[in-house]
């Protein structure tokens, strides 16, 4: 029998994992072992290829509070490597069932802390609220973002990604979050997605210079995949833990029409009623601006599946920053 203690992150799971793997140790010979200062596992001396809807399931099941979800984990890893690459499409299988179980338990139990976590921070008026200076003016805003640590993405996040733009500007545009580029180079939309953007209001005539542009969320979250950094979309507690920031930007701002960039920008400001694309491309009065609408981010038409869908949502995006345009003007 193997004992292995490891920290209880599906990291540290899947490092102990592989090293097993390496080793040929069977399931049954395996016993699992929380422990939150172990040291890492041995790196793995060979290389094992699973599919990513393993991996997907078995990121959300290591987040469930079953204690037994680490050897479930490994069990069924083993028999896709070992006996059944195809393994995950047997639903009638037990240990199938029980990976889906986990991750519809992890699910679960992240949402109802979500929801505590929102119920938290709206009650204690917590988050960013405490590191924003009241009647600020944005250079000192953005100055004093620098210090937030409201939220636990910035512990990661290279540096506070602020707003940029004319203190003046008649149109705002929020985004979701910096993305690698953006974190790296302290703008906002400097990477791909900040390409698509400056070509679509060239389309439709919109100055970048005379516009001001943020994000509802300021810190990059993401997901290290080997030297990679992957995005990851904010929970709605880290959106609501940012909103202070954003809100501040509005106020000093006082733009006339206002345009949220995605799913996140909207649900920051527009409210989780708000569908994006039940809704996109219609004007309508908020406290945040007497014309604002909300639009696909552009990081959607780089998402498309192939240059037809890339071009489709790519006019999607230019129809509605038309209507900001001619809202604008």
């Amino acid at each position: 029998m193997v004992t292995v203690e490891f920290e209880p992150t599906f990291e540290r799971w899947q490092a102990a994992a592989r090293a097993l793997l390496s080793d040929g140790v069977s399931p049954a010979d395996v016993e699992w072992r929380e422990r939150p200062d172990a040291p890492p596992a041995p790196r793995a001396s060979k290389f094992f290829r699973v599919p990513p809807r393993f991996l997907e399931l078995a990121r959300q099941a290591a987040t469930a509070s079953d204690p037994t979800r680490w050897g479930a984990l490994y069990d069924v890893l083993w028999r896709i490597v070992n006996e059944r690459r195809d393994l995950l499409d047997d639903r009638g299988d037990p240990g199938v069932r029980r990976l889906h179980g986990l991750a519809a338990q992890g699910r679960r139990e992240a949402e109802q802390a979500e929801r505590q976590e929102v119920l938290r921070l709206q009650a204690e008026g917590g988050g960013a609220a405490a590191f924003v200076p009241a009647d600020a003016d944005l250079a000192t805003l953005a100055k004093a973002a620098k210090q937030c640590r409201g939220c636990p993405l910035y512990h990661d996040a290279t540096q506070t990604v602020f707003g940029r733009g004319p203190a003046d500007a008649r149109v705002v545009l929020v985004g979701e979050q910096p993305g690698d580029q953006e974190d790296r180079r302290d703008a906002p939309f400097v990477g791909p997605a900040g390409e698509v953007l400056d070509r679509a209001l060239r389309d439709v005539g919109i100055d970048r210079d005379a516009i001001y542009v943020t994000n509802a969320v300021k810190h990059f979250k993401f997901v290290l995949r080997g030297k990679r950094r992957i995005h990851q979309t904010p929970r709605l507690s880290e959106i609501v833990a940012c909103r202070p920031w954003v809100e501040a930007e509005l106020a000093r701002l006082t733009p006339e029409t206002l345009v949220c960039l995605g799913a996140t920008a909207a649900r920051a400001l527009l409210g989780d009623d708000f569908r994006l694309m039940r809704d996109r491309g219609r004007v309508f009065s908020t406290r945040w601006a007497p014309q604002t609408l909300a639009t696909l981010h552009p990081s959607a038409v780089l998402r498309g599946e192939d240059a037809a869908a890339q071009e489709r949502l790519y006019g999607m995006l230019v129809e509605d920053l038309r209507l900001a345009a001619g809202a604008a003007r």
